[in-house]
């Protein structure tokens, strides 16, 4: 009897198994079992650039500066890698914009004028998100955000500081050169354009440097 029923359930097991799909094998409905399908792999990363930018438009006129230049640029970056083309990142950025000096007439409360040297430096701090696109050892991203602009003058030892709060929107380009996973070393260039609703004053600025890529955080 105990020999009959061990004959019995052995071939219940077998029959059951034969009736199993096989490992790997599609669903009915055409899709991989959920027991064997496999998870994309996404990454949470973090990206520092630093470079060097300036002015792009409008022009600076020259003619009437003893001297001008842009200034250091860098930017902190997060972003979300998943199995979808495209990435959502967000940026925190320090946009040069112009530095300069030069000699201007001052006119004096009782008349004549006094020829005085005057310096003005100008730079933006930017919170932005957008889209990213991986293609290769290639990445392109476009972002839209608000910008704090800073203006600082200094009049014969005397400083003035003003604010304004705009719109602005950014592009980047970055080819890698080194990609020793989960870290990533490349040549980045960024262009900024800012507006100001309220004066409608409208800069561009362009920054050219380094971006190093981690990340942190990597799953399946």
């Amino acid at each position: 009897m105990k020999t009959l029923l061990a004959i019995l359930a052995l071939g219940t097991a077998t029959a059951a198994f034969a009736d199993a799909p096989p490992a790997g094998a599609a669903s009915p409905a055409g899709k991989p079992s959920a027991a064997v399908e496999e998870k994309e792999p996404w990454a949470w990363e973090m990206d520092l650039y630093v470079g060097y930018g300036q002015l792009a438009w409008p022009a600076l006129d020259t003619a009437t500066t003893t001297w001008s230049n842009g200034g250091p640029a860098a930017a902190l970056s997060f972003a979300y890698r998943g199995p979808h083309f495209t990435h959502p990142f967000l940026d925190i950025s320090y946009v040069p914009i112009l530095a300069s000096g030069q000699y201007v007439n001052v006119y004096q409360p009782g008349g004549g004028a006094q020829t005085v040297f005057a310096s003005n430096s100008s730079y933006a701090i930017g919170l932005l998100i957008g889209p990213g696109w991986d293609i290769d050892w290639f990445r392109i991203r476009v972002g839209l955000g608000l910008y704090d602009v800073v203006v600082k003058t200094n009049v014969t030892g005397t400083p003035n500081t003003v604010t304004q709060l705009g719109l602005g929107y950014f592009v980047g380009l970055t080819a890698l050169i080194w990609r020793p996973e989960p870290f990533g070393l490349g040549v980045e260039a960024r262009l900024v354009g800012l507006e100001q609703p309220l004066t409608g004053i409208y800069q561009t600025m362009w920054s050219v440097g380094l971006s190093g890529r981690w990340d942190f955080a990597r799953g399946k």
